[in-house]
């Protein structure tokens, strides 16, 4: 590597150092637990605002906050459940729940089923797998089961079932 080369990444990087540093001091920025309690238990199909999306997104300590509003008000949560799957089926337990996604036949997109004998169902399903979360709402019970089709025609649906798919993705069910 050159003088120049070395020289140009050493600024990048203190650069960088910088910017992370005064994202840390600078709590001003952050939305406070009103704001952060208002989003987590936002509708569904309500808007957001989209600055405690960005908050959540680039700053971890707010991020594990939210995490944390959204635990407590969960019927129940999986932080990083591991997922598993026999190819044909993708299934994980969340709480007292089992989530199980059967896969597309030629008429019908991928379903979503969440069985439980709990004595609540969730309204909500919010999927979170990096810095991307996912709300989608969910139907009511029958005998038992809610049933979500993860059509692709639906942006949401189909990205939440990507998401239920990976082992990293957190699932609460509120």
């Amino acid at each position: 590597m050159t003088d120049e080369a070395r020289l140009l990444a050493e600024i990048h990087a203190a650069r960088a150092l910088m910017r992370a540093s005064d994202l840390a001091r600078d709590t001003s920025r952050r939305p406070g637990t009103a704001e952060l309690w208002a989003h987590a238990s936002r509708e569904p199909s309500g808007p957001v605002d989209l600055a405690v999306v960005r908050a959540i997104r680039g700053d971890p300590a707010t991020a594990r906050r939210y995490r944390a509003l959204l635990a407590g008000q969960a019927i129940a949560h999986a932080p990083l459940a591991a997922a598993a799957s026999d190819g044909a089926v993708a299934s994980r337990r969340v709480g007292p729940f089992i989530l199980e996604i059967l896969p597309a036949d030629d008429d019908a997109p991928p379903l979503l089923v969440l069985r439980s004998s709990a004595a609540r169902p969730p309204r909500a399903i919010e999927a979170m797998l990096g810095d991307e979360t996912v709300r989608l709402a969910l139907p009511p019970a029958i005998d038992g089961a809610i049933l979500v089709a993860l059509d692709p025609g639906v942006p949401e649906a189909a990205r939440l079932g990507e998401m239920l798919r990976d082992r990293a993705c957190a699932v609460f069910l509120l």
